[in-house]
């Protein structure tokens, strides 16, 4: 399947209100189902920090400090992402969340390669979702102080807002992607219907098929009202 610029062009203007109706059809379609059938879920964000300082003044100890947390970034992550943690959150909120259902909702992350990692609680309420920030803040901390017992603590550097607006779905990028989709998928159809018409479209076709030369050719007239009621009148 081939196509010079010409037939581009070509195809493209003999399909533009199909391409523009499908495209604009896709991206109408995302935004209601985004906007009013997807539920919405909201972001609570409680920041925590490794603190390893134990009132050292030499800045090398220091300096060592700070490394010796960093890595423990991602084994206190490994230590709260387990049921034994979840289970102590979900006696802080009066069981009214399972541990699995809770290990679904909060997410660990560390933050860019510092002694600090956040968690991140999602769901379908805002105020729920803050609930559960504060348990997790609550908690973490002791059941750090429970495992290691000593080496160091965790410290709560930003505590959890409530979420104004949720963080999923995300309307716009949803609907700019489904009009690139229909964009895409009506440009292929019409391509496609363009390959499989057997029609003649230019004087060449009939010197490559034929074998013929064109002597010669009736061009395509276009005539506006004013032409067609004067050709009436004569």
């Amino acid at each position: 399947m081939e196509f010079s610029f010409k037939d581009i062009l070509r195809i493209i203007k003999k399909n533009i209100i199909f391409i523009v109706v499908v495209s604009l059809v896709c991206a109408a379609g995302s935004f209601v189902v985004t906007k009013f059938v997807v539920k919405k879920t909201y972001t609570a964000t409680v920041k925590l920090h490794v603190n390893t300082n134990n009132g050292s003044l030499s800045i090398n100890e220091d300096l060592i400090s700070y490394n010796y947390a960093e890595k423990l970034v991602t084994t206190y992550i490994n230590m709260l992402d387990t049921n034994r943690f979840f289970s102590a959150v979900s006696d802080t909120l009066d069981n009214d969340y399972s541990a699995s259902e809770l290990k679904s909702m909060v997410k660990f992350t560390g933050v860019e390669d510092t002694e600090l990692f956040k968690a991140n609680i999602v769901s379908e309420d805002p105020k729920e979702a803050k609930r559960i920030a504060d348990a997790v803040a609550d908690t973490a901390p002791a059941t750090i102080e429970q495992l290691l017992q000593k080496s160091a603590k965790l410290d709560i550097v930003d505590e959890a807002q409530v979420p104004k607006a949720p963080t999923s779905p995300n309307v716009a990028k949803n609907t700019l992607i489904f009009f690139v989709a229909g964009l895409v998928c009506s440009l292929i159809i019409a391509f496609i219907r363009d390959y499989f018409d057997v029609k003649v479209k230019y004087d060449s076709d009939m010197t490559t098929i034929c074998d013929l030369p064109i002597l010669a050719a009736i061009p395509e007239f276009e005539f506006s009202d004013n032409n067609r009621k004067s050709s009436k009148q004569q």
